[in-house]
């Protein structure tokens, strides 16, 4: 769908490839605690077996539906035996409870906040003031809570990083008409991102946030998406593509916004011109043509 939308390298992947493998070892995970929310279905689940692949210690999933993060307790387990699944049916707009579970794990070094909900489609106007503000429950207040309670947990060790990572939303870079209120929910906390990094970057957070695919997900089809309708991508990409945030390779991108559709290797020899350039891959104002 965003194939011929400008972008910063010249492969665009609809699927993983070998760069973001969680069997690579440069990406490993093992030994670390992740928490995922959404992780029982779709992109999330997607997510889930990916740390398991990347030898994740503990996975923690939050979701509201308790059967299917039962079933992916279940099949993780089963499949990656050394990985714990712990599984916790909460909305993560109940920011007291979603604390509580942060402070019960006690070391997390991985956040991956994947949980959102889109309204029905329609025109800003259109729509009904309670769903506008039910995206901004549960894409921004909900996830920033979550961020608050895991920063204030203590490191595994004293110079062990800690990820936050967003999935954000294509949306917030044009207007995608129909879908007003949620890119503008998306927007805010992509922002809010870039905040956290500034704020706590030097105290070993890496933030980011991504957009992560245009796949056949629940989602989708509760839009009305027909499967044959378009060139979806694959789950694993966004999944794979969150594996990579989290190692050392990905640290240039700290603080900014990406796509998972993007080469990570031509990104990576665009390394000095990206640390280089505060203005790029991040949402900002343009206006150097105005400025000649």
């Amino acid at each position: 769908m965003f194939s011929g939308f400008p972008r910063p390298t010249k492969q665009f992947h609809g699927k993983s490839y070998p760069a973001i493998s969680p069997s690579r070892p440069e990406l490993s995970v093992k030994g670390q605690t992740v928490m995922i929310t959404g992780g029982a279905t779709g992109i999330g689940l997607q997510t889930s077996i990916a740390f398991a692949q990347a030898g994740a210690r503990k996975i923690v999933i939050l979701a509201r539906s308790k059967d299917p993060m039962m079933k992916a307790e279940e099949n993780i387990e089963a499949d990656y035996p050394e990985t714990e699944v712990l599984t916790y049916a909460v909305s993560v707009t109940d920011s007291e409870r979603v604390t509580e579970i942060v402070k019960g794990i006690g070391t997390l070094d991985i956040l991956v906040l994947n949980a959102a909900v889109m309204n029905a489609p329609g025109p800003v106007l259109d729509i009904d003031p309670e769903d506008t503000l039910e995206n901004f429950k549960v894409n921004v207040f909900g996830p920033l809570s979550l961020v608050k309670a895991f920063v204030n947990l203590p490191p595994r060790s004293a110079d062990a990083p800690r990820t936050v990572i967003y999935t954000s939303s294509a949306g917030i870079q044009f207007v995608l008409p129909g879908t007003g209120a949620y890119n503008a929910s998306k927007s805010a906390m992509t922002y809010l991102i870039r905040c956290i990094h500034e704020e706590h970057g030097k105290a070993g957070i890496r933030s980011f946030a991504f957009h992560p695919a245009f796949a056949y997900t629940d989602g989708a089809k509760s839009l009305g998406l027909q499967p044959d309708q378009f060139d979806y991508d694959s789950t694993d990409l966004p999944a794979h593509y969150a594996v990579w945030l989290c190692s050392a390779e990905a640290d240039f991108l700290k603080g900014r916004f990406v796509w998972a559709h993007w080469d990570v290797e031509e990104l990576q020899a665009k390394k000095e011109v990206i640390v280089n350039d505060p203005s790029q891959l991040r949402i900002a104002l343009v206006q150097d043509k105005l400025m000649e």
